[in-house]
């Protein structure tokens, strides 16, 4: 609890030779932090402002997960659903950061449809030397057979596209099975705190409660004198680090 709280306080965790690139010192709190919670089985969110390498963090903690795997244990490889765009981007820094990883990229763009459905009906033996798969929201949708797998880790990409847990896209998301769950945005709260309940319930489901008991409470802070969201911040901050440039 206390590392949780001080996230500062957590004694640097590195993957050494198999991480192609140096670390800054706020970069190395946030795989600290980041391994520390998903060792937990905890969900986190990792809300540092664009430009402050929540990538590169992403894939360090990948490579601490590889480097902790023993052979004859269940070892699923993790899952990173991302947008269309981002695809490349990841591809680039995953070949530049850590080439020692296993990467499988689940898309159209990468993949024709007929591999994609011979990879659908035998997953469990291709995925078996894989540490880890990415894929796209849209196509997630369209692949139930990833829906049945057990992953390690479980990493949203841009989460804010699951910030209304009323579509399609979110409520799969939200089914896919995990050790741990991370969630990237620079934005935890776009438009309405109603942004934040649906980020929380894919991390940590029921910690914020139903959708209406959390409006109801939203709704009560609002009226409150003085630092009227302090009970929630105060709720959500052992899951979420924030750094500003």
């Amino acid at each position: 609890l206390d590392q949780l709280r001080s996230p500062d306080a957590i004694k640097n965790t590195n993957p050494g030779k198999m991480l192609k690139a140096t670390l800054r010192p706020y970069q190395k709190q946030g795989v600290s932090w980041l391994w520390l919670l998903s060792q937990l089985g905890l969900g986190a969110c990792l809300a540092d402002d664009m430009g402050l390498g929540k990538t590169v963090q992403v894939i360090a903690l990948l490579l601490l997960i590889k480097k902790s795997r023993k052979k004859n244990d269940d070892n699923p490889p993790s899952l990173l659903i991302l947008p269309a765009s981002l695809l490349s981007n990841w591809k680039a820094e995953l070949k530049r950061f850590a080439p020692s990883l296993s990467c499988l990229f689940i898309h159209s763009s990468e993949m024709s449809k007929q591999a994609i459905t011979e990879l659908a009906s035998n997953a469990d033996l291709k995925f078996a030397d894989t540490d880890v798969i990415l894929t796209t929201y849209t196509t997630l949708t369209r692949q139930q057979w990833l829906h049945e797998q057990q992953w390690q880790l479980l990493v949203l990409d841009e989460a804010q596209a699951i910030k209304n847990p009323s579509t399609r896209q979110s409520k799969t998301v939200k089914k896919l099975h995990a050790k741990a769950r991370i969630a990237l945005t620079g934005t935890p709260v776009e438009n309405r705190l109603s942004d934040l309940w649906s980020l929380f319930d894919f991390l940590s489901p029921g910690l914020l409660g139903s959708a209406t008991r959390f409006k109801a409470f939203s709704k009560s802070l609002a009226t409150e004198d003085g630092h009227q969201y302090a009970p929630l911040r105060n709720l959500v901050r052992p899951y979420v680090l924030r750094r500003l440039k």
